[in-house]
C-alpha cells in the first residue's frame, strides 16, 4: 500500500511570503499531501525564496544548495520572489531542482510537484499571480495568523525591486479577506496581522477602502485583536490614522516605514511625504493616543548618503522616539533607478552607521520599555520553554541572561525573577508587540498556559527589546 504523500516547506524573506506558503500548502492538502516540519520525514521540499536584497539572495542560494545536496530521490520545488526573477539561472545552476514556479504559481507548482516532472520550469509570470489565501494551514501559531490583504504595490521607490517581481497593487475583495478571517477564526485564531507591500493603499481602484475592510472584521465576535503592518506615514493622514484606532479590535500599534529623513535623500528614493511632516505626524499620534505602540523601518547606505544625512535620521529618532526599529542596509538592485547612482558609501561606513542606529534605538526602547513597569496588560501566550528540556534549555538561557540587565520596579520583583528564571516559561506578547517582529513578554509558566492562552499581567522588569511580566 502506497504510503500518503508528505511535504515540508522552507520560508525565506517576509511574513508576506509566509501567507504564499501556507497557500501552497493548502493546495497541496485539497491533493491529500500532508504537510510536516521535520525535511527528513517529507518526500517533497519546497524553499519559497526571497529576493528583496542581495543578501536575501544570498540566504536562498545558501538554503537551495544545502537542499539540493541532501535532497536523495525526493522532489525538489523552488519558488518565491527568486525564482521569479531568476527561474532560468536557478534551471542551470541547480540541475537537482524538479519544479520552479514563480510567486502565486500554486497550483502549476502542485500540480508539477506530484506528476514526478523532472527538470520542469513553470514559466514565471509577468506580473505575479494571485488566486486568493482563503483555505490554508497556518506556519504560525495557532492563535495568530498573518492575513494579506494585497498584491504588489504602485509605489516606485527607486531602491526597490518589488514592484518588478510581484507587479502593480492588486487589492483582495473586502467579502474574500471577511470569509479568510470568519475560517482562521472558526479554527482558533484570535489575532491577525493585516499585511501588503503597502497597507495605506488597500482598495485603490476598487470602491472598497481599508476603513470598511476593518470594520467588517471587527464584527466578528471571537476575535481579540487586529494589528497593521506596513502603513506609509506620507499616505496616511493623522486623522484617519486616529479613526483607525478609534475602530473595535485595532490594536494601537502602527508599523509605518520611514526608510530616512534625509529630505535629500528621501526624493532620491521616491519616497512620499517629508521629515518634517511626519515629524507632525508622529506627535499628534503621541499626543492624542499616547498609547499606540510605534514600529518603523530605516535604510542606511543609500547611494549619497553622508554623515549629515545620518544626523538627520539620528535627530529624527530621537525626537519620534519609535518604540521598535528595524535597520537594513542599501543594496543595489538591477533594474532599479538607484542602482546607477554613484558615491554608494562603503559598506564598513555603512555598517558604522547602522550601528550608531541602532545603540540610539536600544537606548529610545529601553526608556519607552521601563517606563511602562508596574502596568498591568493582557498577554497571549505564544510558546511556552522549558530550560531542563536540552533542546530549549540554551534559548531559555539567552533570554534569562539578557532579562538578568533589565530595569526592575523593585528589588522584590527582581528577587522573585532570580527565583522563577531556572523553571519554565511562557513567551507571549501584549499589544506592544507584534508577532514575529518585536520582543516577547516573558512569563514564569503554570499549569493552565499552553499556546492561546490569554491572561492578565504585570510589568516588572524590561530590556529594551523583551519584558518580564507577573501573571495577576
Amino acid at each position: 500500500m502506497r504510503h500518503r504523500r508528505r511535504v515540508y516547506c522552507q520560508t525565506l524573506g517576509c511574513d508576506k511570503n509566509l501567507v504564499d506558503s501556507e497557500a501552497l500548502l493548502g493546495r497541496f492538502a485539497d491533493r491529500g499531501v500532508e504537510a510536516v516540519a521535520e525535511p527528513e520525514s517529507a518526500d517533497i521540499w519546497i524553499v519559497n525564496t526571497c529576493g528583496f536584497i542581495e543578501a536575501a539572495r544570498r540566504d536562498s542560494h545558501d538554503a537551495i544548495g544545502d537542499l539540493c545536496a541532501a535532497k536523495g530521490d525526493r522532489t525538489l520545488v523552488v519558488t518565491g520572489c527568486l525564482a521569479q526573477e531568476q527561474g532560468e539561472a536557478i534551471r542551470q545552476r541547480y540541475p537537482e531542482v524538479d519544479v520552479i514556479g514563480g510567486v502565486g504559481e500554486f497550483d502549476r507548482v502542485v500540480g508539477a510537484a506530484l506528476a514526478g516532472f523532472a527538470d520542469w520550469l513553470a514559466v514565471p509570470a509577468l506580473e505575479a499571480r494571485y488566486d486568493g489565501l482563503v483555505k490554508r494551514p497556518l506556519l504560525t501559531p495557532g492563535h495568530v495568523a498573518f492575513v494579506k490583504i494585497s498584491e504588489g504595490c504602485n509605489q516606485s521607490c527607486t531602491f526597490c525591486r518589488i514592484p518588478l517581481i510581484r507587479g502593480k497593487l492588486r487589492s483582495r475583495p473586502a467579502a474574500e479577506v471577511v470569509q479568510e478571517v470568519r475560517g482562521l477564526v472558526d479554527g482558533g485564531v484570535r489575532e491577525i496581522q493585516l499585511v501588503s507591500q503597502n497597507t495605506s493603499d488597500y482598495g485603490r481602484g476598487t470602491g472598497e477602502d481599508l476603513e470598511g475592510l476593518l470594520a467588517e472584521l471587527a464584527d466578528i465576535d471571537a476575535l481579540e485583536r487586529i494589528r497593521l503592518l506596513y502603513l506609509y506615514a506620507g499616505l496616511f493622514p493623522a486623522e484617519r490614522a486616529l479613526r483607525i484606532l478609534e475602530l473595535p479590535r485595532v490594536m494601537p500599534y502602527l508599523d509605518l516605514p520611514i526608510q530616512h529623513a534625509s529630505p535629500r535623500l528621501l526624493r532620491a528614493m521616491r519616497r512620499p511625504g517629508d521629515p518634517e511632516k511626519a515629524a507632525a505626524f508622529f506627535r499628534r499620534l503621541r499626543t492624542e493616543r499616547p498609547d499606540v505602540v510605534l514600529r518603523s523601518t530605516a535604510l542606511v547606505g543609500f547611494p549619497g548618503e553622508e554623515e549629515e544625512d545620518v544626523e538627520l535620521l539620528l535627530d529624527f529618532l530621537a525626537e519620534v522616539e519609535f518604540d521598535h526599529l528595524g535597520t537594513y542596509r542599501y543594496s543595489p538592485e538591477l533594474g532599479t533607478p538607484a542602482a546607477s547612482l554613484p558615491e554608494r558609501p562603503a559598506q564598513e561606513e555603512v555598517a558604522d552607521r547602522e550601528a550608531r542606529v541602532l545603540d540610539l534605538q536600544a537606548e529610545i526602547s529601553g526608556r519607552r520599555m521601563a517606563a511602562r513597569l508596574g502596568e498591568r496588560h493582557r498577554i497571549v501566550v505564544d510558546e511556552l520553554i522549558d530550560p531542563g528540556v536540552p533542546a530549549q534549555r540554551d534559548r531559555a538561557a539567552e533570554l534569562t541572561a539578557a532579562l538578568g540587565e533589565a530595569s526592575w520596579q523593585d528589588a522584590d520583583a527582581a528577587a522573585r525573577f532570580a527565583a522563577a528564571r531556572s523553571g519554565p516559561l511562557a513567551l507571549g506578547r501584549s499589544h506592544h508587540f507584534g508577532y514575529d517582529l518585536d520582543g516577547v513578554v516573558v512569563l514564569p509558566a503554570n499549569a493552565a498556559m499552553r499556546p492561546g492562552h490569554w491572561c492578565e499581567a504585570t510589568f516588572s522588569g524590561a530590556t529594551p527589546w523583551d519584558v518580564w511580566a507577573e501573571p495577576a
